[in-house]
């Protein structure tokens, strides 16, 4: 299946989606190579060209300030860079956590799972592009219910459990998120012009 008709079945037709996906054998660089590396570029590089054509409004120094080229560009890097592990350690928590919600481990399937459920979330950054459009990015938390939709398919978590496990998983997803921020902080501090 391409990359575009995933995503998009993924985002209009989850639940038909997921039993897609679950009968395909779908390997660990497979999703890797035809599917995370291109959608989670989006939002480091939609980030990118919009601070440094339109720039942002900082908070520090209370004026709308542009991100030179090369330290946009730098940074958008590192923020990619560090996205494709961090993707594989939210699968790999998810992974170790099912069974205690009577689920299965199987880090291919948790891996599916997460990237999966990330997809609105990626397609979302792209409205960063445009100025005053950033605020559509909540359009990602329709991943929530495909994450909901995809965990008993997936990991085998009974439906009794996955709710909690729902739940579980959105706050591995955001203590990820913030190690990954804080990491691409450190590395790459956003130098502005």
């Amino acid at each position: 299946m391409s990359l575009f008709s995933r995503a998009i079945g993924l985002v209009i037709a989850p639940r038909k989606e997921w039993d897609a996906i679950v009968a395909e054998e779908i390997s660990i660089t497979d999703i890797y190579r035809n599917y995370i590396v291109y959608l989670a570029a989006i939002p480091p590089f939609a980030s990118f060209v919009s601070s440094w054509l339109f720039g942002y409004y900082s908070h520090t120094t209370l004026t709308y300030v542009h991100a030179s080229f090369a330290a946009g560009l730098w940074r958008a890097v590192v923020q990619y860079a560090f996205s494709l592990p961090a993707i594989f350690l939210i699968a790999f928590v998810l992974s170790m956590i099912a069974p205690h919600f009577d689920g299965k481990t199987d880090d291919r399937r948790a891996l599916i799972l997460a990237a999966c459920s990330y997809t609105p979330a990626w397609l979302a950054a792209i409205f960063g592009l445009v100025p005053g459009l950033r605020f559509l990015d909540f359009l990602g938390f329709w991943g929530i219910y495909i994450f909901y939709l995809g965990a008993p398919r997936m990991l085998r978590v009974p439906r009794d459990n996955v709710d909690v496990f729902t739940v579980v998983g959105m706050a591995v997803t955001m203590a990820t998120g913030a190690l990954h921020g804080r990491i691409v902080h450190f590395i790459a501090p956003g130098l502005m012009i």
